[in-house]
């Protein structure tokens, strides 16, 4: 009969801490760079839509002219964004958008006019819609037709339409109709909300 012997079991225990050790300490340092990545590619969203993105694409740059241009406020327990020029003037509102789209949540932001009659941009932060289809709300194609266009404040619901509606102000994306009328639903949805609470609360302030 073998002799038992607690050698490979401590063997195994002083390995096995080693690579859990090891492992841990990678995941640390690899969730600290997914987070400063996504939180680098919040704020160029956020510039995006102020149409204030440098030339550059380095972080410092980013985040410095984030925290000159925009500045988060509380409006009744709804958080907006200000957009602000070089005089540290509101020029902009930035409002976020979210509900629910062909494969799961979509996020986005939208920046309108202080009289809230002009869309300035649009861009969507996160959402899991097919590439190639409904993922091409991403591409500069699809958001830059929103640029400047007009919306009725009053309107009440069908703020965004599309063409070839007579009133429409934007294309869908050709293949993508389940989530272009998802992306027209989610900017109506929240913009109904926006204008008939929030936009109140700020137009008091």
């Amino acid at each position: 009969m073998k002799k038992f012997t607690v050698k490979p079991i401590l063997f195994m225990v002083v390995l096995t801490l080693i690579y859990t050790t090891i492992l841990a300490s990678i995941n640390a340092i690899t969730v600290d760079r997914i987070r400063l990545n996504e939180r680098l590619s919040e704020q160029t969203s956020f510039l995006y839509v102020l149409d204030l993105l440098p030339d550059t694409q380095e972080a410092s740059a980013i985040n410095s002219l984030y925290e000159q241009h925009v500045r988060e406020i509380d409006v009744n327990g709804e958080i907006i964004f200000e957009g602000l020029n070089d005089e540290g003037e509101v020029f902009a509102y930035i409002v976020p958008i979210v509900g629910g789209a062909v494969w799961g949540e979509l996020q986005g932001i939208v920046a309108l006019s202080p009289d809230f009659e002009t869309v300035l941009g649009i861009d969507f932060l996160s959402h899991s819609e097919t590439p190639g289809l409904g993922g091409r709300i991403d591409e500069l194609s699809f958001k830059e037709q929103f640029r400047d266009i007009e919306i009725d404040p009053e309107a009440g619901s069908d703020f965004l339409v599309y063409r070839p509606n007579p009133d429409g102000q934007v294309d869908a994306i050709s293949g993508a109709t389940g989530t272009s009328n998802a992306v027209r639903r989610i900017f109506n949805d929240n913009m109904a909300v926006f204008m008939s609470e929030t936009r109140e609360a700020l137009a008091n302030d």
